[in-house]
């Protein structure tokens, strides 16, 4: 947008969001389970949150599909949860299959969200979307899990360029259909995991301020350049 408003591309810096692979480790997700006392065995797709569950009316009738693959399944849910998602669940008929995790410590959050097989996006087609980057991806990358999630905004070049999951249209068929291909291909979902995690490595912010810093130099020294060809 901001090339056809006439700004040069040379003078453009994408400032992507960023990762804290430092913080959010690609533990074992069996080691990771029995330290918050879930089974090894249960598929769990994750949600995280800080308190904004947004676009959940997807995620729920996604879990009730793919429960009829997998009957076990469960869905994790961290943040503060408000009493309208508990009461979607109930109207998707899959509220026994939440796992809420209400605000976790800084400690246990990498732990809890590292019980996940799958994380879940949600990102349909909207002016807000397409103009944000959702940072909890960057999260869930660190983690070491593929993601499902839409072709929208940012999300789906990124997504064709470093294979870090799985996107899917913004309806709970081709959802349900993306998590249940992971589930049914664990080597498929740790290859995209492992995709994630050297992608977060990429994408610390540590680094990402070191090229920002670069291009504020850069821009200062053609700024002073061409005061002097002004000259």
């Amino acid at each position: 947008r901001a090339e056809k408003l006439g700004v040069p591309a040379d003078s453009i810096h994408h400032l992507q969001g960023g990762t804290y692979p430092d913080y959010f480790l690609d533990r074992d997700r069996v080691v990771c389970r029995e330290r918050v006392g879930l089974a090894a065995t249960e598929p769990v797709l994750a949600f995280s949150s800080w308190q904004t569950h947004w676009d959940l009316e997807i995620v729920m009738k996604t879990l009730k599909i793919v429960a009829e693959r997998y009957p076990n399944v469960k869905l994790m849910l961290t943040g503060k949860t408000n009493p309208q998602v508990v009461e979607l669940a109930r109207e998707c008929g899959v509220e026994g299959r939440l796992l809420v995790t209400g605000f976790l410590s800084d400690e246990d959050l990498p732990w809890y969200l590292g019980c996940a097989d799958v994380f879940l996006l949600p990102f349909p087609n909207t002016t807000y979307n397409v103009g944000r980057w959702p940072n909890k991806f960057g999260d869930y990358m660190a983690l070491g899990r593929p993601t499902v999630s839409n072709p929208v905004g940012d999300l789906l070049p990124f997504f064709e360029k470093h294979e870090v999951g799985l996107l899917a249209d913004c309806n709970e068929h081709d959802f349900a259909e993306k998590v249940v291909s992971l589930l049914d291909n664990p080597a498929l979902a740790k290859q995209l995991g492992a995709n994630a995690r050297h992608t977060a490595l990429e994408y610390d912010y540590p680094k990402l301020v070191k090229g920002l810093e670069g291009f504020y130099f850069r821009t200062l020294d053609d700024l002073e350049k061409s005061k002097t060809r002004g000259t």
